[in-house]
């Protein structure tokens, strides 16, 4: 009798673990492609607000001056020689029971710390729900630059933006800064990937009871 109970036991055990193991394994590779309009500014400014202040302006654009990673077209954000705003924004669905992620390529040139010439410049890359509430994804300053190349960086969208049903959100990227030198931060290469949320729940298995101990 002790036998059989053992046995019910460790196969009951068994099964837990190999359930649970299943359950952890869950694929949460990408579940989706991107939402993205215009993901590589090659319409020029299609699908993106532009806002620049004070004097106004167009941060999507073509010009060699700042070459794009990939095709003509890319943001170029700041660098106006002004102190002032320079923002573009997109507003995309995230689908139920996604978690999106998004991804985009950086370029930031430095100037050097000590030149007369430094001034402050400020990226920040922000998500703004349905209900109007901003998440900050990112920020950085232009004292860390990326060595004249483009940078791939992916960020998670916090939990505020994962739902049971689609919401619209709307993506901004902006820089802050003052009028000291030209030289700005380029975007290229924006896209959204939605991936599987694994939730780790206790899995009962009807007619056992691990809170006792097994007989053996």
């Amino acid at each position: 009798m002790r036998k059989k109970a053992r046995r019910a036991g460790i196969l009951a055990a068994s099964t837990v673990l190999a359930a649970a193991a299943a359950f952890i394994a869950a694929p949460s590779a990408s579940a989706g492609t991107s939402e993205i309009a215009n993901p590589g500014f090659e319409s020029g400014n299609a699908s993106w607000s532009e806002y620049v202040t004070p004097f106004g302006g167009h941060p999507v654009n073509n010009s060699s001056a700042w070459p794009a990673r990939s095709g003509v077209g890319k943001a170029e954000l700041g660098g106006t020689g002004y102190t002032g705003i320079s923002r573009i924004s997109q507003q995309v669905t995230v689908p139920a029971y996604k978690v999106p992620v998004l991804t985009f390529w950086l370029r930031s040139d430095v100037v050097r710390a000590d030149s007369p010439d430094f001034g402050f410049r400020q990226l920040v890359v922000e998500a703004t729900a349905e209900n109007g509430q901003s998440h900050e994804l990112h920020s950085r300053m232009n004292k860390g630059g990326t060595a004249g190349a483009y940078e791939k960086v992916s960020l998670t969208l916090p939990d505020a933006f994962y739902s049971t049903s689609p919401q619209k959100v709307t993506l901004t990227f902006m820089v802050i800064e003052d009028n000291k030198n030209r030289m700005p931060f380029l975007i290229d290469d924006v896209s959204m990937e939605y991936r599987l949320k694994l939730i780790s729940r206790p899995i009962v298995i009807p007619g056992t009871d691990f809170t006792r101990p097994v007989v053996r």
